[in-house]
């Protein structure tokens, strides 16, 4: 199975934005093997929208990554977590590089407890 991972970065080499305050998401294909590849550079124009926790802005960002299996962001509020998981989405809470969550995340779903990822 291949997945493909969201991931919060301001920077592009941290994981390091709120899920309610993201406005650009770096998109991973992960393959079964454990290899990876950025593949898309998603922004959200959160001035458009009010910023923050209203739920309209919530379901606007899950929908623009709805064709994600999991996202990694620094922080994820309950209600943003419970939205994305109705809708099939594994969020986590991960402040550190993206290349080490990447390969922490590989070794996750390689040990069989991210069965419930699947």
């Amino acid at each position: 199975m291949t997945w493909k991972i969201a991931i919060g970065s301001a920077d592009g080499i941290n994981i390091n934005q709120h899920f309610g305050r993201c406005d650009r998401f770096l998109i991973y294909r992960m393959e079964p093997e454990g290899s990876y590849s950025i593949i898309e550079d998603r922004s959200y124009d959160r001035q458009a929208e009010a910023a923050g926790h209203d739920t309209h802005t919530l379901q606007n960002t899950a929908a623009l990554l709805a064709d994600c299996s999991i996202i990694l962001v620094s922080h994820i509020g309950p209600g943003a977590r419970a939205l994305l998981y109705e809708r099939g989405i594994q969020s986590m809470a991960v402040e550190a590089p993206i290349e080490q969550a990447l390969e922490r995340l590989v070794h996750f779903l390689r040990s069989g407890r991210g069965a419930i990822l699947q």
